[in-house]
């Protein structure tokens, strides 16, 4: 029988306690009747009754196919239940990302259908007011909604509301302390600010709130190495791009980062005195897709040039 890792995370917010007694008796019921207690999840552990909630930290697990299957299916009926908040579950094997759930209400309640409705509009550049008004509205609704501040904050960070944008996320964080898109958020708009020390405490919980399988843990890892570089703390700097970019998880929206990411690796390795790694990471630079944001390519040879004659 294969056994796989799985990690689960994330949180669910029922809303009502009506709501939260009917799924922990839908979920007690069916684990013991439908699936026999093979369920990664107990009851206890996970459905705090004072908050109305189910919280799911970082949490890695041994499993069959048979427990994973148990479970994603009943925490898809859960997830029925619920008016907000996101739970993802993973699975691996030998490392190896083979499955990945995201699960969110999709129920035709009114507050799921304003914030779904308001978070396809945060992408639209030309909608940021409309899409404020119904995240507004949303919180209004339920005040305990952590993803509608977060997506929020996101609007007011790019409206340069910045005073605005700490606030949501801070509000966000304050519900749902799982959510690594808050800190992320909240670290940008602290540079902002001019607070780098915070911004670089807001990175490092990103990291821990979120798996090496997700976009945003190495973007974190990459804002982090650019606050530690700030902070005048280079050691630091280069443990998180050197992280950065030895990472074995291939996903394409990353490749942007590469060439600044290993230009700068290569600028401190040779601060440092390291001069075999100092020309290893300035030739991926060379090597890496073009980025606006990276200095000019005869400015990265010319380093590697010192670099090999140093």
């Amino acid at each position: 029988m294969s056994e796989y890792k799985v990690i689960i995370a994330g949180q669910l917010e029922f809303g009502s306690r009506r709501a939260f007694s009917q799924v922990m008796e839908q979920y007690a019921h069916r684990m013991e009747n439908y699936y026999k207690n093979d369920i990664l999840l107990k009851p206890e552990t996970i459905f705090k009754e004072e908050e109305l909630t189910l919280d799911v930290p970082r949490t890695v697990l041994p499993s069959t196919e048979r427990l994973w299957l148990n479970t994603l299916n009943l925490l898809e009926r859960v997830v029925t239940f619920s008016i907000a908040g996101s739970l993802n579950l993973w699975r691996l094997d030998a490392g190896v990302m083979i499955d990945h759930h995201q699960l969110e209400p999709k129920s035709d309640r009114t507050t799921v259908q304003l914030f779904n409705h308001g978070r396809e509009l945060v992408d639209q550049r030309d909608n940021e007011q409309e899409a404020l008004k119904l995240m507004t509205k949303v919180v209004s609704r339920f005040e305990r909604h952590a993803q509608a501040y977060e997506r929020r904050g996101f609007i007011n960070y790019r409206l340069g509301n910045d005073k605005d944008a700490h606030y949501d996320y801070s509000k966000s964080i304050s519900i749902n302390p799982l959510m690594p898109e808050s800190y992320y958020g909240r670290g940008l708009v602290n540079l902002r600010l001019n607070d780098v020390p915070a911004a670089a405490a807001d990175f490092e919980a990103v990291t821990k709130n979120s798996i090496p399988h997700q976009s945003i843990y190495w973007m974190a890892q990459v804002a982090l190495g650019d606050a530690y570089l700030q902070l005048g703390q280079p050691t630091d700097a280069m443990r998180a791009y050197g992280m950065f970019t030895k990472r074995k998880q291939r996903i394409a929206s990353l490749d942007r980062y590469d060439r600044r990411v290993a230009f700068q690796l290569g600028e401190l390795y040779l601060q440092a005195g390291r001069k075999t790694d100092a020309i290893i990471a300035l030739e991926r630079a060379l090597a890496s897709p073009p980025d606006h944001k990276a200095p000019e390519e005869t400015t990265i040879r010319n380093l590697l040039d010192t670099a090999r004659t140093a």
